[in-house]
């Protein structure tokens, strides 16, 4: 799993979540996000590629625990550029323990 450290949330206003991350090599396939109402959320980019997006904004989560679906914007390496842009639906669970145990490991190194 990565961490997206850097990562920034921007909330339309039709209070649509929309997640600008750092742009990878590989295209999503069949991506979602996996929430469980925390500080975390996890996004399944592909069936090998999880991306931690730790530590939400507190006007965030009560939107994200309401939201079926998100955007999700890949910047290019000088953040001028959307590379790729994409829909993701939101899949809320109970507990997200993948998630907490990833940040716990990442909070370790």
């Amino acid at each position: 799993m990565q961490n997206e450290g850097d990562y920034q949330v921007i909330i339309t206003h039709e209070g649509v979540l929309v997640f600008l991350i750092k742009s990878r090599p590989d295209t999503p396939i069949k991506p979602f996000i996996l929430y469980d109402g925390g500080r975390h959320a996890t996004l399944y980019r592909s069936e090998n590629e999880t991306i931690l997006l730790d530590y939400l904004n507190d006007k965030v989560i009560p939107i994200l625990s309401e939201s079926q679906t998100a955007v999700v914007f890949e910047l290019s390496d000088e953040i001028e550029d959307v590379s790729l842009d994409y829909e993701v639906p939101v899949r809320h669970i109970k507990k997200n323990t993948f998630a907490q145990n990833a940040g716990d490991d990442l909070l370790k190194k």
